[in-house]
């Protein structure tokens, strides 16, 4: 097929050059240009709707254009006028007139340039024909805004849709608006059993499995968590997919992962798992059990894939990277800092890389067996992941890229046949990242994203024929909505017109309930924070999480002796946790209660001796007992664990600046303003350091500092207000005070009524 396309669009650029020097004509340069959609060679489902086709200039872009397209004869099928926008979709009786005439022949789109005469210039031609094969499944993908940060702080703007590839109408939005993390998902192979992350219990391990239908209900009943299985550690159960049958799911367990945001709104993050194992969850016994062969800890198993009828999984694997190298224990968050930024910042740099090589292992019934390379996906200096099989079972696609996996620019697709033979680059990759692909029930098309279109990633289409070739992609331009990316896309096999809705009902248990008191607290909006804590307590009075959510917000509210009811309920509850000591400790300390402060901060180091906040906060304890010896070597052991918390460097400076070592006391100051430059304390004690060592004019500077970074705040202005007084500038100091005041700041107001 491939070489009839190319003898048809040489003929028919031979016959437009033979017609424009027997009239003596050259296409002018200024009418260079170069058709960018649909690629030469591109094939569309049958029922796809009209796309729009658009080329671009290097000449003139006020051209008007004319738009041909012809059948293999080189007859005229239809012809358009185009204005200026460099653009054209044909009508939807056009489209389908289109359809009939070509009779999944290919057909030619000529592009011509028309100039003051009136007279065309063909400047350039793409072949694309109509499949006789249908997509006959829709699609359900995620829609998020981006960067992911954003996007993680903003869990409500994110937005799962379900697409039908033959309507030109947008997507429905089938589960929206939840304020917990919703992330990959899988389906069974007759498209009845959805399997969904959804942090239900704000736990990263909770996963949901629901029967789909036309209300698809997603209640407490149908959430495990892969937490159970490593008895309440921490987990993300990372990438897991359910079985072709829907009686098993595999995930990847007992793991830690590089999970970091990016200035870069293309790529705005970096993610890849360094260290885990395969284990499996029956349905049918409710039991969670390793899969042995791919539970070797010396190795990281990720991305499982169910093979041709669940035979076989196929994995990525690593070498794994442990505590001492990583500075992660488990999950993505760090216990030794200083650790954990050489291992992050190599990565980021790009002076180390990792690469994944594709295993499979027999699943035998949840047995397990030997893991073996996959010849062509493994042992070829690439990292290869993303394995996924069409499901008459022929092929498997995966992708590659140089290192990593996840949101990379260089990331393509590639295919094999399952029983062994060539590996080859797909032909519907982009130049600029193509993941995340599903293949219809059919076996003939798939869906994958890429960022062909810019930094919003968006999907695209390709068809695959019975031997496995692939055509160029066709974008699904009608599942793009403005600024999201389109990614996490999956074939569910139902009719394409099929209509559902998921109902998340969890969130009306009294886990959500929690879930909406963490949101509220980190909202600041305590008051209504400690409604959803409340709410908890009355479905659940052993709670610990709410108990201690709802003492923090009773601290914020100024009610230290309610709140210290509440951290001693929770500290009962689960003595084992460090985050409830620190926290409890913290209430202490402003109840003046020192000495049951310090046992609570020593009990903290004691159950988590790399949690760098215990040592910072029992650093702040003896500072407040005069003890500063014990403060600084607190301090020291803060930072040691974690150099990028800028309050530790406050405190510490603090302690330098009083025990007059000043040097180090500006050094800590300057550390802690480039690691978090709003920070306005860091100002405060560098510029009362110069003051001390008699250098007003630094002094001033830095206070003017302060005044610039943060010109919405009186204590800025009241700040230097106070060195002018001290240093006899009355008018300057008034002049901050007035502004101050300006801003209702109670201090700079009595401070004028003195002045008076």
């Amino acid at each position: 097929m491939q070489n009839k396309v190319i003898i048809v669009k040489t003929i028919l650029l031979f016959t437009f050059s033979v017609l424009m020097l027997a009239c003596g004509k050259q296409s002018p340069k200024t009418f260079d240009a170069k058709i960018s959609y649909p690629a030469d060679g591109t094939v569309f489902p049958p029922e796809f709707p009209p796309p729009t086709c658009f080329w671009e200039t290097t000449g003139n872009t006020n051209s008007t254009w004319k738009v041909s397209v012809l059948d293999a004869e080189n007859q005229v099928l239809h012809e358009s006028k185009v204005s200026s926008e460099m653009r054209w979709s044909p009508s939807a009786k056009v489209w389908e007139a289109l359809k009939q005439q070509a009779k999944q022949q290919p057909v030619s789109l000529v592009l011509a340039a028309i100039d003051d005469q009136q007279k065309a210039f063909p400047v350039d031609t793409v072949s694309f024909q109509f499949s006789a094969d249908s997509v006959g499944a829709p699609i359900f993908y995620r829609s998020v805004p981006l960067p992911f940060k954003f996007a993680r702080e903003n869990l409500t703007e994110v937005r799962w849709q379900l697409g039908n590839i033959g309507s030109s109408d947008a997507p429905a939005t089938v589960l929206s608006d939840i304020p917990v993390c919703g992330n990959c998902h899988s389906v069974s192979a007759d498209g009845g059993t959805l399997a969904m992350d959804v942090d239900a219990r704000d736990e990263k391990g909770a996963y949901a499995i629901v029967e789909v239908g036309e209300e698809t209900v997603m209640s407490e009943k149908e959430i495990m968590n892969w937490s159970n299985f490593v008895n309440g550690e921490f987990t993300y159960g990372l990438l897991s997919q359910i079985s072709p049958d829907s009686r098993y799911v595999v995930s990847t367990l007992k793991d830690s992962e590089i999970f970091v945001d990016r200035n870069d709104l293309e790529y705005s993050q970096l993610f890849f798992p360094f260290k885990g194992i395969l284990s499996v969850y029956d349905r049918v016994e409710e039991k969670y059990f390793e899969l042995e062969g791919a539970n070797d800890t010396n190795y990281v198993h990720s991305n499982p894939s169910w093979g041709p009828n669940g035979e076989y999984i196929y994995f990525t694997r690593s070498r794994a990277a442990h505590l001492e190298e990583s500075g992660i224990f488990r999950g993505s968050q760090a216990v030794d800092y200083k650790a954990y930024n050489k291992f992050l910042n190599a990565f980021l740099e790009r002076e180390k890389l990792f690469k994944f090589d594709i295993y499979r292992i027999p699943f035998n019934n949840g047995k397990g067996g030997k893991a073996e390379p996959v010849p062509g996906a493994s042992n070829n200096g690439m990292s290869n992941y993303f394995p996924r099989f069409t499901p008459d079972g022929k092929y498997m696609i995966f992708c590659k890229a140089e290192s990593f996996m996840l949101l990379m620019p260089d990331s393509k697709l590639y295919i094999q046949p399952v029983d062994g033979g060539e590996t080859r680059l797909m032909n519907c990759n982009s130049d600029n990242m193509n993941s995340w692909h599903s293949i219809a029930p059919n076996s003939r098309w798939m869906v994958f994203s890429s960022k062909k279109y810019g930094p919003y990633t968006q999907l695209l289409l390709t068809h695959i024929d019975e031997k496995g070739n692939d055509s160029p992609p066709v974008y699904l331009e009608y599942f793009a909505s403005g600024n999201r990316a389109a990614n996490i896309p999956e074939f569910i096999n139902m009719s394409p017109d099929a209509k559902f809705e998921i109902l998340p009902k969890f969130l009306e248990d009294d886990a959500f309930a929690l879930r909406m008191g963490e949101i509220k607290s980190k909202e600041k909006k305590y008051e209504e924070a400690l409604k959803y804590f409340n709410n908890a307590l009355d479905f659940n009075a052993g709670n610990a999480d709410a108990h201690h959510g709802k003492a923090h917000a009773l601290m914020m509210l100024k009610q230290p002796t309610e709140a210290m009811k509440h951290f001693n309920k929770a500290v009962e509850l689960n003595p084992g946790k460090a985050e409830y000591l620190l926290s409890r400790g913290n209430a202490n300390l402003t109840l003046k209660n020192e000495d049951k402060a310090l046992d609570d901060f020593n009990r903290a180091i004691a159950i988590d001796a790399f949690n760098f906040m215990a040592y910072s906060n029992r650093g702040m304890l003896w500072r407040q007992k005069r003890n500063l010896e014990k403060a600084l070597a607190d301090f020291n052991r803060s930072i040691e664990l974690n150099p990028e918390s800028n309050v530790t460097y406050i405190n510490r400076g603090v302690i330098y600046a009083i025990t007059k070592k000043y040097d180090e006391a500006l050094a800590d100051f300057d550390a802690s303003i480039r690691l978090n430059p709003s920070d306005l304390s860091a100002y405060f004690g560098k510029a009362k350091v110069y003051q001390e060592i008699k250098e007003n004019n630094k002094a001033l500077e830095v206070y003017s500092q302060a005044v610039s970074q943060a010109a919405n705040n009186p204590e800025t202005y009241f700040n230097r207000a106070m060195f002018f007084m001290q240093t006899n500038e009355k008018t300057s100091a008034r002049n901050d005070l007035q502004i101050a005041a300006g801003m209702n700041y109670e201090p700079a107001l009595k401070m004028l009524k003195e002045m008076r």
